[in-house]
């Protein structure tokens, strides 16, 4: 039976976590509202539709500039101010996206709006904080949870506004969104605790010795000052190296799905109603939440991170080839969407989990904001380069090559992190 400090240490770790999951939730939802209507704004202003498709590219950019930063700043100055700060910076930046008048500034605000996205790596560290290197592949998988809710919500809430305001749908928009921001912000402020080892306040001292003994072969030193020599620090474990490859390319790859799926829904499985193309990506939105509540943690539990990051990079290898082959099939391709999700659902909870168990406590800030700032450079180029070999490879053949490096980094994984998952495994038996 749980003790009273066992209940308070539980009831602080729920604090956190949805804390956590609403910032990451609301995050996606706000991005995912915007999809609908920003290119038709964007092309309003005068924009071609290249330059259309540069604003999701530069919200990313203004992730990738922000994740390892944050997650860094985090380290030093705590994770509640930080998220604090940027869901304040988000809310401002979706109130001025609805007000744009002009394509640069739609630009600008959109690439604040990134910035602010990248408190992700905050987000993870609030998360690796609090939970033992054993429990934090399931909590990873709160992250994975948020992202196909919000991913699934966002587009559909988004249109559902741009139909009950026509000619103020940005606007419209931009306010929903700044409000559920604002929410989050009181929510932040009221329930989530500063989880930093070093800045946390008395509440948080008996679960924070707790994770600490149980992570007690990461030596607790000090971070340099230096980024690159901490990066070099990190890169010397070679499990960490490889994990930080698999990372960048399960989003370069899985990307390469997601920048051209809804030209494939239209050319190869003649989906031409946008309303029909929604619904094909809030489905897959809906299997990610179902398979990281699901299937993620047990899994993760009973197999590892290792093999469950195996079995998911293998799915996703397999979809990738099969999605152009199926065509124009609708029964083969929404199975082949929900092997999409599982594999993505499978495969992000275990590199984040992996990410974190590899660097040392007192890194965890830096080194998941690293991991961060490789997938948001993937998510920049990842979209031109495939729109260029989709244009090149005749159309859906393009996922071959997403498919190639799926499978090359199922290779990667099976042959490289074998001595990393005898070791997890070891430490799960001897802390049972």
């Amino acid at each position: 039976m749980m003790n009273a400090a066992g209940i308070t240490k539980e009831k602080i770790r729920k604090n956190v976590l949805g804390s956590v999951f609403l910032t990451i939730f609301l995050d996606l939802v706000g991005f995912g509202m915007f999809i609908p209507v920003i290119p038709l704004v964007a092309r309003r202003f005068g924009a071609s539709d290249s330059e259309a498709v540069a604003v999701a590219s530069l919200y990313s950019l203004g992730t990738l500039l922000a994740v390892a930063i944050l997650g860094r700043l985090s380290d030093s100055m705590g994770r509640k101010k930080l998220l604090l700060g940027t869901v304040a910076v988000s809310t401002v930046a979706q109130v001025l996206t609805g007000l744009a008048q002009s394509y640069p500034i739609l630009l600008a605000v959109r690439f604040i709006a990134g910035m602010a996205s990248g408190n992700i790596s905050v987000a993870q560290a609030c998360i690796s904080d609090v939970t033992t290197p054993q429990e934090r592949g399931k909590s990873m998988a709160l992250i994975g949870i948020a992202f196909g809710l919000g991913f699934s919500l966002g587009p559909a809430i988004g249109a559902l506004i741009s139909l009950l305001f026509p000619n103020e749908s940005l606007l419209g928009i931009g306010i929903a969104a700044a409000v559920l921001n604002l929410f989050n912000l009181i929510v932040v402020a009221r329930r989530l605790p500063e989880t930093h080892h070093g800045l946390a306040g008395p509440e948080m001292r008996d679960l924070i010795t707790h994770v600490k003994q149980a992570s007690e072969s990461k030596k607790d030193e000090q971070i340099t000052g230096v980024w690159w020599q901490d990066f070099r620090h990190l890169v010397q474990d070679k499990g960490f190296r490889i994990v930080l490859l698999l990372g960048f390319l399960q989003v370069f790859g899985f990307i390469g799905v997601e920048s051209v799926l809804s030209l494939m829904l239209n050319d190869a499985f003649m989906i031409t109603e946008q309303r029909q193309q929604y619904y094909a990506f809030m489905y897959i939105g809906f299997m990610l939440v179902l398979v990281n509540g699901g299937l993620t943690r047990p899994l993760i539990q009973r197999m590892g991170e290792v093999r469950t990051l195996n079995l998911g990079q293998l799915l996703l290898g397999i979809t990738m080839i099969a999605l152009p082959l199926v065509a124009p099939s609708l029964p083969l391709l929404y199975l082949f969407l929900f092997t999409l999700a599982a594999g993505s659902g499978l495969s992000n909870p275990s590199i984040s989990s992996l990410t974190s168990r590899l660097a040392p406590n007192h890194m965890q800030g830096f080194a998941l904001g690293t991991s961060q700032t490789l997938g948001a450079l993937a998510r920049i180029v990842g979209p031109a380069t495939f729109g260029v070999l989709y244009q090149s490879m005749g159309g859906g053949r393009s996922l071959f090559v997403s498919a190639g490096l799926m499978l090359l980094g199922w290779i990667v994984a099976v042959l490289g992190l074998q001595s990393t998952h005898k070791r997890f495994m070891a430490e799960k038996v001897a802390g049972a």
